[in-house]
């Protein structure tokens, strides 16, 4: 038996003055070589000593940036995770499908789609797409009021992360640094890894920039260093269940920002026009990337699929179809191992409606033989319920794709994305019923879990929310204009 080689690996990082000497570990073996990934043990006075050095940094070099420069410092830390060799790329290929036990081959496909995301083009159309004057932000400029205006961000904003999605941290640190904010976050062990890595290579690029951040783990729920971090920063956002979001929403003060991404559903409409013989085929495994990429772990993914009657295939072998390309993936990139009670909720699903399924024609179950590796529920009727997730999905057959919003009201609040595939004189008759019942963002089927940047996450703006704004009104200009003495 070879020796067991140990390669330490951070899954934290602190800006530079900060010395942490309480740590603890976990181990990931991968063949000969452990993995001992080392994470801090902190205090909440830690907690506010690091605020301190953050704010300091922030006032010290971030607030004075432009955006264009932060944008620039951005897309070059972006532009080295585009070479397969970099050695943090290749870090996060090798220990974040152990981390999170999703398939490896969709791990690095959807992490080298998703950094792709924030290149320098894609977040300066981003900045654009919600400041008509990005450089608002840097200074005062003219508005049609006659004031000028300046915005500013959080000097320092606290980050809640989930740990559902490799790399979706970044996301939230990235806005949050466009606006001049420097960023405390707290990441789940469920994936501790991809924004540390992101930070070292903001290092690389501009280590006075990444000394602007502070990445952690530590148990949710930790009241005494969430109150610590919600008490000393500006604002906080948050991602997780609503259990999470409410339990932080308590903690921070009512004149402090607060934003939350808690949970949602999901779902994708098929019209009779995506199914006729040429079509079909490809709208079926369109429909399956929705729900297959992360096992429906994204709010963006598709928990329900509306099939409209009328195609040249019906509901039901769409079901079929379905179910069948959820048996190909599992073959191509399995499902990640299930917890118990994981699978114990897929399982209680497939009991249910078998044994409605004995008395109802109406309803039919096409499952994985021996396992929960995917699950089809199919409805003759239609309706709307949600998942337990991890590949098992609904199918209703409906008359008309219009009648769907009148099933969707129950769940009015919880509602996110909809995979949409119709011809265009339907698409905005449909997008606009769709929006009225509660959904914030359409997508084409197979492109529900790649939001693009400038989309209004769960409806709302990613960075005015953050930001306040001053204006100097005309008048004081021309009051100022008689101070000047070689003005006559």
């Amino acid at each position: 038996m070879g020796t067991i080689k140990v390669i330490p690996v951070d899954i934290f990082k602190m800006p530079r003055g900060i010395t942490l000497t309480n740590f603890g570990y976990q181990t990931i073996t991968i063949g000969q070589l452990d993995y001992s990934l080392r994470f801090p043990i902190v205090t909440p006075d830690a907690i506010v000593e690091i605020k301190d050095r953050l704010r300091h940094n922030q006032a010290a070099y971030l607030s004075h940036l432009t955006v264009a420069e932060i944008i620039s410092k951005i897309d070059q830390a972006v532009n080295l995770w585009t070479h397969p060799d970099y050695p943090q790329r290749r870090l996060a290929m090798k220990l974040l499908p152990q981390i999170t036990g999703y398939n490896a081959e969709t791990v690095e496909l959807e992490i080298k789609r998703f950094i792709r995301v924030f290149r320098k083009k894609e977040l300066m159309r981003f900045v654009d797409s919600e400041l008509d004057q990005p450089e608002i932000l840097d200074d005062f400029h003219p508005q049609k009021s006659g004031s000028m205006t300046k915005a500013f961000g959080p000097e320092t904003t606290f980050h809640v992360f989930s740990g559902n999605i490799p790399g979706l941290q970044i996301w939230s640190l990235i806005m949050a640094t466009i606006v001049k904010s420097a960023s405390l976050g707290k990441t789940s062990m469920s994936e501790p890894l991809f924004p540390v890595l992101f930070a070292q290579s903001l290092a690389e690029v501009s280590p006075e920039l990444a000394d602007c951040l502070a990445i952690l783990p530590w148990k949710g729920g930790t009241m005494n260093l969430e109150e610590a971090a919600t008490s000393a920063t500006d604002a906080t956002i948050v991602y997780g269940s609503d259990k999470a979001v409410d339990a932080i929403k308590e903690l921070v003060p009512k004149s402090k920002i607060f934003l939350h991404y808690g949970y949602k559903i999901s779902f994708s409409m098929i019209g009779r026009e995506a199914l006729t013989p040429e079509y079909y085929l490809q709208t079926v495994k369109q429909a399956i990337e929705d729900v297959a990429v992360y096992d429906q772990q994204s709010c963006l993914s598709a928990q329900t699929i509306f099939v409209e009657k009328g195609g040249s295939t019906s509901p039901m072998n769409v079901a079929k179809l379905l179910a069948s390309e959820l048996a190909n993936y599992q073959l191509k990139r399995p499902r990640a191992e299930l917890t118990n009670e994981q699978a114990a909720a897929v399982v209680r699903l497939r009991n249910d409606y078998q044994l409605k399924a004995l008395n109802d024609s109406d309803v039919q179950v096409f499952a994985s033989d021996g396992n929960t590796d995917w699950t089809v529920v199919y409805h003759a009727h239609p309706g709307f319920i949600n998942s337990p997730l991890n590949r098992t999905i609904h199918v209703y057959a409906i008359d008309e794709l219009e009648q769907v919003p009148e099933y969707l009201q129950p769940f009015k609040q919880y509602l996110q994305s909809c995979g949409l595939a119709v011809k265009p004189t339907r698409l905005f008759s449909l997008a606009n019923q769709l929006g009225r019942a509660g959904i914030n963002r359409i997508s084409a089927l197979g492109e529900m879990t790649r939001a693009k940047p400038g989309w209004h996450h769960d409806g709302h703006f990613n960075l005015l929310d953050l930001l306040r704004f001053i204006d100097v009104e005309q008048n004081t200009e021309r009051a100022a204009e008689k101070f000047d003495p070689d003005v006559e």
